[in-house]
């Protein structure tokens, strides 16, 4: 009997392993399904827009899985990210002290460490730990940016040109740029307590780190205009034509730089001033300008040619404002009741007035007023008037066209319509088109307004709305 105890011993002891290892497995590979799913659905929340709870399968992803550096560093980020900056803090010192790691990781963590500390507000450890990592040369680009941020944050803007300039080789053409802007807000503060030629200079230092700071123009304009000293006239409209060279979307700026210098409105150097300037740019409100000027000095009939071949060429609702006004100032004159079309402008202006101004090229942020630095992304000289048909950057006629011709033939013949209704979903442009876009509105918007034209008898103005929508139609891709 205990013979054969003693042969059954080992097949248990084999049953016991085998089932044993069976076990494991089933507890890996159980492991390893909830770690995937939850990798997978945080893809799936990212891809749906949804970072916050992306964020929380991913942190559950790292949590689960083996702990690298790598994971240990990214799931330090999430911490930060989701705002959890004192688990961030703590991840992140643990690495940094970790004895076991690489020379070159626990710099990482550093790095990292004074990202979190700069979440949390606590700027001078930040700044400790990135003055040490900036004499590290494979740490000296990632520190130097860094810590030129950080000066930005507090606004000691000596500090971080000073640390722009030691670094300049490494903080990139980003961070030429950025030490340009800050040169111009040491300007704006000499100008607060009236020291113009210490603005000057620092202006000058400004485009001599960046040349195409057009921000440092503006405000060396700002300070002629206001010394009015010998021959500023013609230094302004240097800076001016420079200004619109640089970036044809400052328009606007020019132009108040333009009033200011010119007081007298009928001088002939402010129109030959306004057409430069409404060759080099797109604005609109330039040619409104340039429109009113002519409206006044010369003749109606001038400005509503111009005007009018403007609008054929670059739809634009401001431009066609100002033109439904033109025609009820000229309407009066002819002893016509222009109620009605003062009524249809006052419409249009209502739907200039809800729509922004400015929007900022990196995260889209729009605002009604202009900010060298976007309250939201805090990215310097990245506001800009909007590029739309209801903003002051009117949409190009062609790919590279920068401004369109002063003066065209005027068409007197309404344009002949598809038969097909506005955005078929039938036809063969429209049916891959989506089925919300944001210049929908204004199609139907300048359609209906040239119904409206029509009703009163006022043919000429539908014929120009009729072309803004065509225009505009061909210029989306949109049938009508």
């Amino acid at each position: 009997m205990f013979e054969l105890l003693f042969l059954l011993l080992p097949v248990a002891a084999a049953y016991g392993y085998y089932m044993g290892r069976n076990s494991y497995k089933d507890r890996r590979a159980s492991k390893k399904t909830e770690q995937a799913q939850s990798y997978l659905r945080g893809v799936d929340f990212l891809l749906n827009n949804n970072k916050e709870k992306a964020m929380d399968e991913f942190i559950a992803y790292l949590n689960s899985a083996h702990p690298t550096f790598e994971s240990s560093l990214a799931l330090g980020n999430l911490f930060r990210q989701r705002g959890e900056v004192d688990r961030a803090i703590s991840l992140h010192t643990s690495l940094a002290n970790d004895e076991n790691s690489e020379p070159y990781e626990c710099e990482l963590a550093q790095i990292e460490l004074a990202c979190d500390f700069m979440s949390a507000g606590l700027m001078d450890r930040a700044e400790d730990i990135l003055l040490q990592l900036v004499e590290i040369p494979r740490q000296r680009r990632n520190a130097s940016v860094l810590l030129v941020r950080l000066y930005d944050q507090t606004r000691d803007y000596e500090k971080a040109i000073e640390t722009g300039l030691a670094n300049r080789d490494v903080i990139g053409r980003n961070g030429l740029a950025n030490l340009s802007q800050y040169y111009c807000e040491l300007a704006l503060r000499a100008m607060v307590d009236n020291r113009h030629r210490d603005a000057i200079k620092l202006l000058d230092d400004a485009l001599e780190i960046w040349p195409q700071c057009i921000r440092a123009r503006i405000i060396k304009a700002d300070i002629l205009i206001k010394e009015q000293s010998g021959d500023f006239r013609e230094k302004v409209l240097q800076l001016v034509s420079e200004i619109a060279e640089t970036d044809s979307s400052t328009g606007m700026f020019c132009l108040d730089l333009l009033t200011r210098c010119f007081e007298d409105k009928s001088d002939p150097a402010y129109r030959k001033a306004l057409e430069d300037l409404a060759r080099r740019t797109s604005s609109a409100a330039v040619m409104v300008e340039l429109c009113r000027y002519i409206e006044h000095q010369e003749s109606l009939s001038q400005a509503e040619f111009m005007l009018l071949s403007q609008i054929k060429e670059r739809p634009n609702i401001k431009l066609f404002s100002y033109y439904m006004g033109m025609r009820s100032r000229l309407d009066s004159k002819e002893g016509e009741n222009s109620e009605t079309l003062m009524q249809l402008k006052s419409i249009v202006d209502a739907q200039i007035a809800i729509h922004s101004t400015y929007s900022c090229s990196s995260c889209g942020f729009e605002s009604s007023m202009m900010f060298w630095q976007c309250p939201s992304c805090r990215h310097f000289d990245t506001m800009r008037p909007r590029h739309s048909i209801d903003g002051d950057w009117r949409p190009s006629s062609a790919p590279g066209d920068t401004a369109a011709p002063l003066a065209s033939p005027v068409s007197p013949a309404l344009p002949s319509l598809p038969q097909h209704r506005l955005h078929d979903r039938s036809c063969c442009r429209c049916r891959n088109a989506p089925a919300t876009s944001p210049h929908r509105s204004r199609i139907i918007f300048f359609w209906g307004l040239a119904q409206g034209l029509m009703l009163i008898e006022s043919v000429p103005e539908a014929v120009s709305v009729c072309l803004a929508v065509v225009r505009l139609a061909v210029l989306t891709d949109w049938c009508l």
